[in-house]
C-alpha cells in the first residue's frame, strides 16, 4: 500500500489521539473574532496508518 506524504509549509499544531493525527491551525485558534463552532470544525484528523512521511 502506498503511504501518503504530509507537508506542512505553514505553522500547525499537531497532536495524536486514538491513532489519529490531529491538525489545528494557530491562525484559527488565536483568532478571537471567529465563533467557537468554526474553530472546532477547522481541525482535521488523519489516520496514522495512511501516511508514511511528515515534512515540516
Amino acid at each position: 500500500m502506498i503511504k501518503r506524504t504530509l507537508y506542512f509549509g505553514n505553522p500547525a499544531y499537531l497532536s495524536r489521539k486514538l491513532e489519529q493525527l490531529i491538525v489545528r491551525l494557530p491562525e484559527v485558534e488565536k483568532n478571537d473574532t471567529l465563533p467557537e463552532t468554526f474553530k472546532k470544525e477547522a481541525q482535521a484528523t488523519i489516520p496514522l496508518k495512511t501516511f508514511g512521511v511528515v515534512i515540516f
